[in-house]
């Protein structure tokens, strides 16, 4: 197995239309086109990850609509960023900066230099420590990002079917796909 990126859902769908990849992970939040198919792995938590100084940085918790007076810092321009720009629409965040997307410690140091910057991460991602930047639990409701497995659906490589059953498995084991509509949050799907 070699691992790699993608930057976006259409440059990851490219690359399997085109054979250059045997799947992905992502989170599909448009219809796929005629060839693709794709399986729900991951609902994962986010929080809020905030520069220190940040009125909500002491909080145990933060309610995602206490963010709406923030700033959310995005790797990237926010209307390529389907989740946070459905978020930041759901939850009434009307200011939005972007800088390049240079990775993790890019992004860490950006949200270091404005103590009104907040951005979103996955719960579970191990950050490298930092003075200025405290991520706090997102609660009433838990922002969830869905990522799927997608692949080509013509049968694809001979260890697809191990892949997903193995997923599956950890699935089931580490309650990945748990969901309760009264405590978390999803983007409603797009018909379009």
């Amino acid at each position: 197995m070699e691992l790699g990126h993608g930057r976006d859902l259409p440059s990851v769908i490219t690359a399997l239309l085109h054979g250059h990849i045997d799947a992905a992970f992502g989170r599909v939040h448009a219809p796929l086109p005629a060839g693709l198919t794709h399986r729900l792995v991951r609902l994962e938590p986010v929080d809020a990850v905030l520069h220190a100084d940040h009125p909500l940085a002491e909080v145990p918790a933060i309610r995602p609509a206490q963010l709406s007076d923030g700033l959310l810092w995005t790797p990237g321009a926010l209307h390529r960023l389907d989740f946070l720009h459905r978020f930041a629409t759901a939850f009434g965040v009307h200011r939005h900066a972007e800088g390049p997307n240079l990775g993790l410690d890019r992004l860490l140091a950006d949200l270091a230099a404005d103590p009104r910057r907040f951005t979103l991460l996955p719960a579970d991602l191990p950050l490298p420590p930092h003075p200025k930047i405290r991520p706090v639990p997102l609660i009433d409701p838990t922002p969830l990002y869905a990522w799927s497995l997608l692949w080509r659906g013509d049968g694809g490589h001979p260890l697809l079917g191990s892949l997903l059953s193995a997923f599956v498995r950890e699935a089931e084991r580490n309650r990945w796909l748990d969901y309760d509509p009264a405590r978390d949050w999803l983007p409603e799907s797009r018909d379009t």
